[in-house]
């Protein structure tokens, strides 16, 4: 692969297809990156990259959200501790606020902490979770498209069961590379970029769960709100900046792709 920069680790990154070399376990079907880049070489880019264009379509990433906050009510009402993780730049802690939890969040982005501060009010922790120190218990941990972005999800699991109250929930988004839209897009599927280092498929994903004392109590199939200018300029990067940007902002598209899994698992109370 070329040489990259935090650049390419950026949410709104669009360079898509762009991948390492992967290889696909024969038993389970779990993707990864090999050889895969160090933990502390994918910190690094995280800790100094931002992101301007992440915060320009909050309403449609709001939208993504607040529909997840809905399916969590029947599992941790409001007033539960919830600790997000890779929290960008707050806009899911500032709905899960809104609607009454406890919120606190990790981002590693020094620029994405700072953006959470000035826009919502939060503080978030500016790291990763294997620095993160807390004696509290969280009721509800989300994942929101976090899972493929780490070396190792084994030991990233792992080190979150420890922060999760008996009982306690994950809430995960994250691609699906045994979709339909994945086999038929192959090396040109948008989920394959620089960020993500590894997939599941539904066999594999319930497999980690189920290996690290989860249970799954929920799946859904996520679906994506954008405004049409963001997913045009997607496609078509030349436009940013147009005269068109006024209305298209204003036109906003529910896109499901059925390529990425919605999951809510619970911590097995031993």
């Amino acid at each position: 692969m070329e040489k990259i920069s935090a650049a390419d680790f950026k949410i709104t990154d669009s360079h898509y297809g762009l991948r390492w070399t992967f290889f696909s376990c024969s038993s389970c079907g779990f993707v990864f990156a090999n050889p895969c880049p160090a933990q502390e070489t994918i910190a690094e880019f995280y800790a100094n990259l931002a992101d301007e264009e992440y915060n320009q379509e909050s309403e449609g990433r709001g939208r993504n959200f607040a529909t997840i906050l809905q399916r969590l009510l029947p599992y941790a009402p409001p007033g539960s501790l919830l600790l997000d993780v890779g929290a960008a730049s707050g806009i899911f802690l500032s709905l899960a606020r809104e609607a009454g939890y406890r919120v606190e969040g990790i981002e590693p982005s020094v620029a994405l902490v700072a953006d959470a501060e000035r826009l919502y009010g939060l503080k978030l922790f500016c790291g990763t979770v294997e620095q993160f120190c807390t004696n509290e218990k969280f009721a509800v941990i989300t994942l929101l498209d976090v899972l493929e972005h780490v070396t190792d999800p084994g030991t990233f699991l792992k080190n979150l069961n420890g922060f999760l109250a008996p009982g306690g929930m994950l809430v995960i988004v994250t691609p699906d590379i045994g979709s339909l839209a994945a086999r038929i897009m192959g090396g040109r599927w948008w989920h394959y970029r620089v960020a993500h280092l590894n997939f599941f498929n539904s066999r594999s994903l319930v497999w980690l769960m189920e290996k690290h004392g989860f249970e799954i109590v929920l799946r859904k199939r996520f679906a994506w709100n954008f405004s049409a200018y963001y997913l045009l300029t997607r496609l078509l990067p030349f436009l940013k900046g147009k005269a068109l940007q006024t209305w298209l902002k204003k036109l906003h598209l529910k896109l499901q792709l059925h390529d990425s899994w919605e999951i809510y698992v619970k911590k097995k109370e031993r």
